[in-house]
């Protein structure tokens, strides 16, 4: 059984041998789309010894929500082409970091493995360090699916989709958690993001990401709950919809429970 990771970046230079050497950890080889960098991102994927294929689109789409599935479904035609019917996939972005049992997949029955995504955030007091040293977290946390075992039937076909569709009878395990560092890498790498999803994706996004803009350093999570550690995040964490058991747990439901944990009136 192998364990093959895929990611689809642009533009990472400044953590993309992070994310390679942490991939490198659990998997056995990685394929990479890479969505038109201009920097050096192609360089540093080239020379890493887990890489052992990059897509390179050469093109920009501004149709982003198009991209999202047609970019991620070229690369697990990639990846399948070298995987057997009992290898694992996992998919994550640059900004991701997994924390998870990885021997679990060699004896599970399961077809899908979903994890709980917690957002770091910058703070004044950790502004000017580098993101691997953030210390706060938003205890809201989002179930994604993160790993797959291969099948033909896997795909991606829906606009602005991050998740691989799975075969109707799939089994899914929930296990493990992913610190995504996706709002705290950078000031400028957060004003950065708020301008792509104002300026290309759909209105939903755009209202959102525009109100954001100038507000990187952190009090409360975007979500306007006390921020927690990570080390907490298995006694305050909450879910923002836990769409995979098909409840509808929005966080509003649960604010009472938090502030309670937390001592707050």
């Amino acid at each position: 059984m192998k364990i093959i990771g895929l990611t689809r970046i642009r533009n990472e230079e400044s953590i993309i041998k992070d994310t390679l050497d942490h991939m490198a950890e659990f998997c056995d080889e990685v394929y990479v789309f890479d969505d038109a960098s201009e920097d050096n991102t192609i360089s540093i994927c080239k020379n890493h010894p887990i890489v052992k294929g990059i897509i390179e689109n050469k093109n920009w789409q501004q149709d982003r929500e198009h991209e999202e599935f047609s970019n991620r479904q070229e690369l697990l035609v990639l990846g399948q082409k070298n995987a057997d019917f009992n290898d694992w996939f996992v998919y994550m972005d640059a900004d991701e970091r997994i924390e998870f049992d990885w021997s679990l997949l060699a004896t599970t029955d399961k077809d899908a493995v979903v994890m709980k995504l917690f957002d770091f955030y910058i703070t004044e007091e950790d502004k000017d360090l580098d993101y691997t040293h953030r210390k706060w977290i938003g205890p809201e946390y989002r179930e994604i699916l993160f790993s797959f075992r291969n099948n033909p039937n896997l795909i991606y076909h829906k606009r602005d989709q991050r998740e691989v569709s799975l075969p109707k009878d799939a089994k899914i395990l929930k296990a493990g958690f992913v610190k995504h560092y996706g709002k705290a890498i950078s000031i400028q790498q957060w004003e950065e993001t708020c301008d792509y999803y104002a300026n290309y994706f759909n209105d939903n996004y755009k209202e959102k990401w525009l109100a954001r803009k100038g507000k990187a350093i952190h009090t409360v999570s975007d979500f306007n709950k006390p921020l927690i550690t990570w080390n907490q995040k298995e006694t305050l964490g909450i879910p923002l919809v836990d769409k995979y058991t098909k409840k509808k747990n929005f966080i509003q439901k649960l604010e009472n429970s938090i502030k309670k944990r937390l001592k707050i009136k």
